[in-house]
């Protein structure tokens, strides 16, 4: 993040780090770019996901899994959400990305996307900060 930019500010309906450990539930979004070539291979393959991935989604608690799709200024973004609800995050995704079938769907999702700028290396996706939470 750009030091010339606004710092994040906490409250009731943002919780800090901190408190939003403390919460059962854990709420996650990220964005990425899709590419136009590939739009209608990655709709196909997310209205008939694989049951192994569905099943693979729930092992590591994760629930509300979500993605959106947009088109801003003639190019197409992708929206996920999804919450957590298990102990320890880090190791349910490492788990996770372990299992050969993951990385079999990662590498067909994978050729869809256009990874944002400033994403972590270690990460497809683009990490959103939550700004606001109405509970």
């Amino acid at each position: 993040m750009d030091s010339s930019s606004p710092q994040s500010v906490f409250g009731p309906t943002n919780p800090s780090p901190t408190e939003r450990e403390k919460l059962k539930v854990k709420r996650f979004a990220s964005v990425i770019g899709l590419c136009p070539e590939k739009e209608a291979y990655y709709r196909e393959l997310h209205a008939n996901v694989w049951p192994s991935i569905l099943e693979l989604i729930k092992l590591v608690n994760l629930q509300n899994f979500s993605i959106h799709i947009s088109e801003i200024e003639e190019k197409k973004y992708l929206f996920s959400y999804y919450e957590y609800t298990g102990k320890n995050y880090e190791t349910d995704m490492a788990d996770m990305a372990k299992k050969p079938e993951m990385q079999k769907w990662w590498k067909e999702t994978s050729a869809c996307q256009i990874r944002m700028p400033g994403t972590n290396a270690n990460e497809q996706w683009k990490e959103m900060e939550m700004l606001f939470q109405l509970r």
